[in-house]
C-alpha cells in the first residue's frame, strides 16, 4: 500500500500546505522546523498498528501528548493491537518510523482518530516522508477520510484499568 495523499488531495481539490525540508524524525525537530518555516497548526502523531487476531492494519491519528491505552483500543476494535516493527512498516507502506502519515490508507486499514484532533483548526503531519510536512484544515478531515472509506473509530481519553 503506497501513500499518495498529495496526489489524492489535489485530485479531490482539497486545499493543503506542503513544506519541503531536511529529514526529521522527532517531535522536537518538527517544532523547530515549524518555527523556521513560519506555519501554524497542531502537531500530530500517527502509529501504524496490527491486529493480533486477524492481522488487519490500523492507523492511529492522535496528538503527541496523548497516552496510548492499548486495553481501551482493544475494546474499541475488538482485538489486541500492537505497533508494527520499523521493518514491517517499511515493507507494508514504504514509510519510515517517525514519518508515518496518519491518513490516506486503503479502505481495509482501520482509521482510529483521537477526538481531540477535531478541536484543532489545522493539523500538521508527515505525509509519509521524513523530508516533507503537510498541513490540512481540520474542517476538511471528513472529506479527506471519505476519499479512502476506512472504517473509523473515535478514540477518547477514557483509560481502562
Amino acid at each position: 500500500m503506497k501513500i499518495t495523499i498529495e496526489a489524492d488531495l489535489q485530485a479531490a481539490r482539497i486545499d493543503f500546505e506542503l513544506y519541503h525540508h531536511s529529514p526529521m524524525y522527532t517531535y522536537e525537530e518538527s517544532l523547530a522546523m515549524k518555527a523556521e518555516k513560519g506555519f501554524t497548526g497542531t502537531e500530530t502523531k500517527a502509529l501504524f498498528m496490527k491486529g493480533k487476531k486477524d492481522g488487519r492494519y490500523y492507523i492511529l491519528f492522535t496528538l503527541p501528548d496523548k497516552r496510548n491505552d492499548f486495553k481501551y483500543l482493544k475494546k474499541l476494535v475488538g482485538q489486541k493491537l500492537s505497533v508494527v516493527s520499523p521493518e514491517e512498516l517499511e515493507t507494508e507502506t514504504g514509510q519510515e518510523s517517525g514519518a508515518v502519515c496518519p491518513i490516506g490508507y486503503p479502505a481495509e486499514v482501520g482509521q482510529l482518530i483521537h477526538e481531540d484532533i477535531l478541536k484543532a483548526e489545522k493539523l500538521v503531519f508527515a505525509p509519509g516522508r521524513p523530508d516533507q510536512t503537510m498541513v490540512i484544515k481540520t474542517q476538511d478531515l471528513d472529506k479527506i477520510l471519505d476519499l479512502y472509506q476506512n472504517e473509523r473509530f473515535m478514540v477518547s481519553d477514557q483509560v481502562e484499568d
